[in-house]
């Protein structure tokens, strides 16, 4: 699956909208009207209660990337502090490990849907068999699976923003930056990104309502928006030099799993396959889209751009980050996740 015809138009549709009214109005209250008009079959209660779903998740991704930051500032890596944070928490080893496993289905198989060189294999997990059950899962072996699956989110943070998905929106998207002089191209900087992250959620939220994307629920659709944002905003920070590309890598990492650290606060408890399909949803096609739509607002009005230039760099640190035998700070070579080892 690619990424979908109109979803890049839908998305900064509702940027455009959110930036003509950010004087007026505060997000909530943009929120709850966009979605009001583009969703005229939807109660006033409806509305009000996706918009309220919309501003709580970005509340708590927002404060799982202020503790990933935090924690790098005294040394942590962002795999580190999502491993240790999942272990501190109530529950059984073979509920955590059942969880971890099914979250990875999902990325791998959102991955594969635009890349030939996933090596990771979908887990069996049979919630029946003694091996998924607390006894079979001692604290170093589910540690040690924690760690391989904080790093495969990583590497899908990273790999995403490299494909192909995220270069063809972006360069669709600059082609709407370009024609509408309405549009901030900065709209990432200065402390926008926040509003910008309700109006993509907006967007995608529009879009599987019409069914432009495959349906996914507001706080997935939401997950998606933070973490195209986030990435975004790496690449914007390379573009405008404020940050060399490894530490705008380093920064998508990071932002990566702080929304997958998001989503196992809301989503941990699911059944396994709809776990899954979330985690499919935010780190798959969809996502890459959403993060190239935004991408494209770094357009120069003058027709020139360094978006599509810099997309393909990062692809190329991306290839050499992810091959080269050396150990990085928040990356290492090539793991696969083994729940049943």
């Amino acid at each position: 699956m690619s990424y979908k015809q109109g979803l890049v138009s839908l998305i900064h549709d509702s940027i455009k909208d959110f930036n003509n009214n950010a004087d007026s109005k505060s997000p909530s209250e943009w929120l709850q009207g966009y979605l009001g008009e583009k969703l005229p079959s939807h109660s006033v209660e409806a509305i009000h209660n996706i918009s309220g779903e919309i501003l709580d998740t970005l509340d708590l991704m927002e404060q799982k990337k202020a503790a990933i930051s935090a924690a790098s500032q005294k040394g942590t890596s962002a795999e580190n502090w999502l491993t240790d944070d999942i272990m501190a928490e109530s529950g059984g080893n073979g509920e955590k490990a059942r969880a971890a496993a099914a979250f990875f289905n999902g990325i791998v198989s959102g991955q594969r849907q635009y890349s030939d060189t996933v090596e990771a294999e979908a887990v069996v997990i049979d919630e029946s068999s003694a091996e998924w059950q607390d006894s079979s899962w001692n604290d170093y072996k589910l540690k040690g699976s924690l760690k391989a699956l904080a790093v495969d989110v990583g590497r899908a943070g990273l790999k995403e923003i490299a494909s192909d998905i995220c270069v063809k929106a972006s360069e669709e998207g600059i082609g709407a930056a370009l024609a509408d002089c309405d549009l901030m191209t900065d709209a990432l900087t200065n402390g926008a990104a926040a509003g910008l992250k309700v109006a993509v959620s907006a967007g995608l939220t529009v879009a599987s309502s019409k069914g432009i994307i495959p349906e996914s629920s507001v706080s997935v659709l939401t997950a998606t928006a933070f973490k195209a944002v986030e990435s975004a905003k790496a690449i914007g920070d390379v573009i405008k030099g404020r940050c060399s590309m490894t530490e705008a890598l380093v920064n998508i990492k990071n932002s990566a799993v702080a929304t997958f650290s998001g989503m196992w606060k809301q989503h941990k408890s699911k059944i396994l396959t709809e776990a899954a399909d979330m985690a499919g949803t935010v780190f798959g096609p969809v996502g890459a889209a959403a993060a190239g739509a935004v991408c494209g607002l770094f357009a120069k009005k003058s027709g020139e751009s360094r978006v599509k230039t810099v997309l393909k760099e990062a692809g190329k640190a991306v290839a050499r980050f992810l091959t080269k035998k050396i150990h990085l700070p928040f990356l290492s070579k090539a793991k696969v996740l083994q729940v049943n080892a």
